[in-house]
């Protein structure tokens, strides 16, 4: 993206409302304004001013009441010149207002660019803009506390002190690589190890303790497998608390995969119910046949995998292609057979679609499942992004831990760089001047 123009953009949400708003961003910001009123603010602050009616609505000199907020740069959203027009709610006039600048000199913003500009310029961390897109995102209560975190600068906040133990050990390190053949050394194996260890450690409990984002780049998928009236569209239907599904006490009711979006406490996932899944005894190319293959394609490309059994089946088992991630036993509340309440060596728990008995315990475990289990007092959600960076820091102190043992203090660093760069993209920092001005403060090097 280009940073140096000028861009405009409706910055709320387009519709019939009390006030909608413009954002102009960039060197011509406040220029632009001058150009919309004969009473153009001469510095920064809110002012209720008439503005200009774009030519393109009327042809006489018509003015309209507008709110206008004046920011100057280095001190605004964007770290530019920057305005804001609190615009009567009317879409015609706003978007009159919008080509009219783009008329004069402005450029219609792509998406996201005023945050972008914002990282450019300082004013937002990555992870805090990240916070931005999850706030716009936003499906419920949880999303929200999610995103106001990373907004705050949590996770950045999080990780200074592992990034600071790295990028120090690792400043050590170089220094003593270039005093090699003065045989100085400027920490020492255990000091080292101990540090990588600690890092380990912090970045481990980090993992531990918070919950997960998904739904921005991938909303979790779950499929209901079982055998045929097992109830899993009577269970998909008390999921989505409507008849998304057709339900029948014939077997067999499911014949195409249904989907249906689930509202659980951290996000939206994705539940399909498939057809029941039993041995073909005839017409191996027939329509049964087909059912249980798109089943089967289903259940390939599922992230979690329900199990649904009947409580009052004596053999609910069925053959699946991947062990389940939770079993459910439906029906508990007609009589179960004794055999079906036996244990099985993943979670297990029991429900009545019928009667909406432990629904509320499903619905926690399948949020676990998809998003993470949350420790008490966790205070921290994570993207995808951050866990793959996370984990791939963890690697790599694994690898500098296995280094040490052998002594090669160019090996150890390497590692060491790798861990820090994959904490660094997750903030967008540490360059190799970050490295440079740690050497050269740290101690004197002259002596």
């Amino acid at each position: 993206m280009i940073t140096t123009d000028t861009i405009v953009a409706i910055s709320s949400a387009v519709g019939v409302a009390a006030r909608m708003i413009v954002r102009v961003s960039g060197d011509r910001a406040i220029a632009l304004l001058n150009e919309l009123t004969d009473e153009a603010p001469t510095r920064p602050g809110a002012y209720r001013i008439p503005l200009r009616c774009p030519k393109a609505l009327c042809e006489t000199s018509v003015t309209f009441p507008a709110w206008v907020y004046v920011f100057c740069s280095p001190r605004s959203y964007t770290g530019q010149d920057l305005i804001e027009l609190h615009l009567p709610g009317n879409p015609l006039l706003v978007q009159s207002v919008v080509e009219d600048l783009i008329r004069r000199g402005a450029r219609s913003a792509e998406p996201g660019e005023f945050t972008f500009r914002a990282f450019i310029h300082g004013r937002l961390g990555l992870t805090e803009a990240e916070g931005v897109a999850l706030t716009i995102h936003a499906a419920n209560e949880s999303e929200l506390r999610a995103a106001r975190q990373l907004m705050s600068g949590e996770l950045a906040r999080r990780l200074a002190k592992p990034m600071d133990r790295l990028a120090d050990a690792l400043a050590l390190l170089e220094a003593g690589i270039d005093f090699v053949e003065e045989d100085i050394s400027f920490i020492s194996t255990q000091e080292l190890t101990d540090r990588i260890d600690q890092v380990r450690q912090e970045i481990e409990q980090l993992l531990r303790s918070t919950a997960r984002i998904e739904r921005i780049t991938h909303e979790p998928r779950f499929v209901l497998v079982g055998k045929p009236n097992s109830g899993k569209s009577s269970l998909l239907n008390a999921l989505t608390r409507s008849d998304r599904a057709v339900i029948s006490p014939v077997a067999g009711t499911t014949r195409d995969a249904i989907s249906a979006q689930i509202v659980l406490d951290r996000g939206i996932v994705t539940v399909i119910d498939v057809a029941g899944l039993e041995p073909i005894t005839h017409d191996p190319h027939g329509i049964q046949t087909q059912m249980q293959e798109q089943a089967l394609r289903t259940l390939q490309h599922a992230d979690f995998v329900i199990q649904v059994v009947d409580a009052t089946d004596p053999d609910p088992s069925v053959r699946l292609p991947r062990i389940p991630d939770l079993r459910v036993v439906n029906k508990i509340d007609l009589k179960p057979h004794p055999d079906v309440q036996e244990g099985c060596s993943f979670p297990t728990v029991r429900v009545s679609a019928k009667t909406g008995e432990n629904l509320s315990e499903l619905e926690r475990i399948m949020s676990e499942l998809a998003f993470g289990r949350v420790e008490t007092g966790a205070t921290l959600s994570l993207s995808a992004r951050h866990v793959a960076a996370l984990e791939e820091c963890l690697s790599a102190l694994d690898q500098a831990n296995t280094s040490t043992s052998t002594g090669a203090t160019e090996l150890i660093a390497q590692d060491l760089r790798v861990a820090l760069e994959a904490l660094g993209r997750i903030l967008g920092q540490v360059t190799p001047d970050d490295l440079l001005g740690r050497i050269f403060s740290s101690f004197c090097i002259g002596k």
